[in-house]
């Protein structure tokens, strides 16, 4: 019997990491130190965001890392 070849689903790699990331960088900036100059919501969401967004390219290169593997 042939070995068939399977694909990572980058689609649930890269939305996997990104909500990781935002869960991540949202505990960050809620437990962290206050900044006087925003709000805690503004600095939730921003820092919540960037994580996502780092998290889901770390996610993308796993994916394809996992896809060229033999």
């Amino acid at each position: 019997m042939p070995r068939t070849h399977r694909y990572p689903n980058f689609t649930a790699f890269i939305a996997t990491g990104a909500i990781l990331g935002f869960v991540v960088g949202s505990a960050l900036a809620y437990f962290g130190d206050d900044v006087q100059r925003y709000s805690a919501g503004t600095t939730v969401a921003f820092i919540g965001l960037f994580g996502a967004c780092v998290f889901g390219m770390a996610a993308a290169v796993l994916a394809v890392l996992l896809d060229r593997r033999r």
